[in-house]
């Protein structure tokens, strides 16, 4: 059985009419109802559609997204290839309990490189909606394995470490900031042995993300008007996340000032020079771009052709893949309205920004053995770590806040401290949950346990980043008054 995944773009591309067959290819994927991009299809060796998995995936794609339906898709064939290697052979309709209960021993405990439990919790999840959709669908009288109201089954196993949540000191920060990401020396000169590339783009990028919040999947899809030069009096820009984050839930970033200035250096410097070389080479590839020529930067909206029509799309509502092909008609040529670019003039992908964090990682560690200095820097620093670091010190000084207006309170006011202080508390942990976009409380819940009094790098970093010592203590003061509001 071979399997594939629905893409208009590659249909444009590759499309040549079959003589005597009256069809318009790119209209007919195109058309209302057709089935969304990255949608899995399956053909048996006649090439015929595939059942059961081809109709479960059309009913998938119309509520997951498309890296969503490649994982479900590889993880429900990895079912199919253990099925068919048993004594008795199987397949999904055919399955038992104990053959599902074999796969999930193999695959956790007696392969060679055992899954993860977060990777067998996705596939889990798999498995149970495939099943909930044949039991539906009526492909199936019943699961071939009981499941309790509660939703525990046999194919349970291992639970997500409450630990994996990873943060950076304050000196491993700077560290793997200037010295990895931007190439400097440990103290402060320029390096002239550094080859790596677009330093002021990882740096800031990076200094976006820990003074954010934001995921890779929601900065790295940033526009350049999204963020827009810092202001003259040095506020902050706020910025409406809603299709690109994680969920789809809506919510609004805070830039600070210090941060749109590093930005805008990037702006001014590589992204300016990224953007004039790969100018003439987008246009020759303007068919396959949404080309903005109208931007109402007041209501946030873009007005361009793409695909021959004529489209108008509000920015926070646009999804990455289309947000990666907005390009903006300039005088040398098509540039894209990216804010992050590649050398060829278009958005970071996530294995691209993980290779800038490996080699960063790799520099910090070889400085740091060279040089003979007191720093222990963490084997791998992920992306996800900065998110991680933010989460973590904001919740702590959103908590000392909220607690030293908590007792001001009570002494002008003669109210019970422990009821109150314990009222604030968990409301600056909710107003972090808010900050993170975290759809659920025990997500943000898993940092509680790493709140600590050392290396405060938010505190820190009030005295480092600006020469204005209260721009992120502000900032932290007016979620405060958020959550006593």
């Amino acid at each position: 059985m071979d399997h594939f995944f629905t893409s208009t773009d590659r249909v444009r591309k590759y499309w040549e009419p079959i003589p005597g067959v009256d069809l318009d290819a790119v209209a007919y994927v195109t058309r209302s109802g057709a089935l969304p991009d990255g949608t899995p299809f399956f053909l048996d060796e006649a090439m015929r559609p595939a059942e059961p998995l081809s109709s479960f995936f059309r009913s998938e794609a119309k509520t997951l997204e498309a890296s969503s339906l490649r994982d479900y898709t590889y993880d429900l064939l990895d079912v199919l290839d253990f099925l068919a290697g048993l004594e008795t052979p199987a397949d999904l309709l055919s399955a038992t309990e104990d053959d599902l209960v074999a796969l999930r021993d193999d695959r956790t405990q007696h392969q060679e490189a055992p899954v993860s439990p977060a990777t067998w919790r996705r596939r889990r999840v798999a498995i149970n909606n495939f099943y909930t959709w044949a039991v539906e669908t009526n492909v199936l009288e019943e699961r071939p394995y009981h499941r309790r109201n509660s939703g525990r089954d046999v194919l349970a196993w291992g639970s997500v470490s409450q630990l994996d949540v990873r943060h950076l000191t304050f000196d491993q920060w700077r560290c793997f900031k200037d010295v990895g990401l931007r190439g400097l020396l440990p103290d402060g000169a320029a390096d002239p042995a550094f080859l790596g590339k677009d330093p002021l783009r990882n740096s800031s990028a990076s200094e976006l993300a820990i003074t954010t919040g934001m995921r890779l999947r929601e900065f790295r899809s940033l526009l350049d008007i999204e963020v827009g030069p810092p202001r003259r009096d040095g506020s902050a820009q706020l910025v409406d996340l809603e299709t690109i984050a994680k969920y789809q839930l809506p919510r609004t970033v805070e830039i600070q000032d210090a941060t749109l200035r590093e930005i805008d250096l990037y702006r001014r410097t590589e992204r300016a020079s990224a953007v004039r070389r790969a100018a003439k080479t987008l246009a020759r590839r303007r068919a396959d771009f949404f080309v903005v020529d109208d931007i109402d930067v007041r209501r946030m909206k873009l007005r361009g052709t793409l695909h021959g029509r004529r489209r108008t799309f509000t920015v926070k509502l646009m999804d990455a893949p289309l947000r990666r092909i907005t390009m903006l008609e300039g005088d040398h040529g098509l540039e894209p309205m990216a804010l992050f670019v590649g050398r060829h003039g278009q958005m970071l992908g996530r294995q691209r920004w993980d290779q800038v964090f490996d080699a960063a990682q790799a520099r910090c560690t070889a400085v740091i053995a060279a040089h003979g200095l007191p720093l222990e820097m963490p084997r791998t620093i992920r992306i996800h770590d900065l998110r991680h670091t933010f989460a973590i010190f904001m919740l702590e000084l959103l908590t000392q806040i909220v607690l030293e207006q908590a007792a001001k309170e009570l002494h002008e006011g003669g109210r019970t401290q422990a009821y109150l202080g314990e009222h604030l508390s968990r409301n600056a942990f909710l107003r972090v949950q808010q900050l993170l976009g975290h759809r659920r409380p025990e997500s943000t819940m898993r940092y509680l346990r790493y709140i600590r009094r050392t290396n405060l790098l938010v505190a820190q970093a009030i005295k480092t980043w600006n020469d204005q010592d209260t721009t992120f203590a502000d900032y932290a003061a007016r979620e405060a008054r958020k959550v006593a509001a």
